[in-house]
């Protein structure tokens, strides 16, 4: 992601802003240039990384219940927030719905509403770059996931 999205994405988020407590300080939002931004990277970070949220909270000298706090607060506020301009308000309409249990129905699946399935596209490390998608398979690779209707 590059600087300017990062930058745009924190704006446009910016309800994830926390205020400090008489408790507690909060993890701000957005602290000196130097820091960066904290919340957003927090939560960029988990979606990224196959690492766990204590690893991740190693990282950014946080806990393993703030990064999931943080990482939920941040995939709600991002569809509050994002949603309305990338998906159609069409994307899943009652009818659209019906038609894909029936279809599930007439091959076999009732109940079904979609199919879900992956696979590891295997990948080259940067070089001289900490890169943590090693499998289980004994290399390196991304999983695609694939969610499609009966068609």
């Amino acid at each position: 992601m590059s600087r300017e999205c990062f930058r745009i994405l924190c704006e446009r988020l910016c309800s994830l802003e926390k205020r400090d407590t008489t408790f507690m300080k909060c993890i701000p939002l957005e602290t000196s240039k130097k820091a960066g931004i904290k919340r957003v990277a927090i939560a960029l970070y988990t979606l990224r990384s196959s690492a766990e949220y204590a690893t991740i909270g190693r990282l950014f000298g946080v806990s393993k219940a703030t990064v999931c706090v943080i990482f939920i607060e941040f995939c709600v506020k991002v569809w509050e927030v994002l949603s309305s301009d990338y998906l159609h308000c069409n994307i899943a309409t009652e009818n659209k719905i019906d038609g894909n249990v029936k279809g599930f129905e007439a091959m076999g699946f009732p109940q079904c509403f979609g199919a879900l399935d992956g696979c590891h596209i295997e990948v080259k490390p940067p070089k001289n770059e900490a890169f943590d998608h090693y499998n289980y398979k004994g290399w390196y690779s991304m999983v695609l996931l694939a969610l499609v209707d009966y068609r």
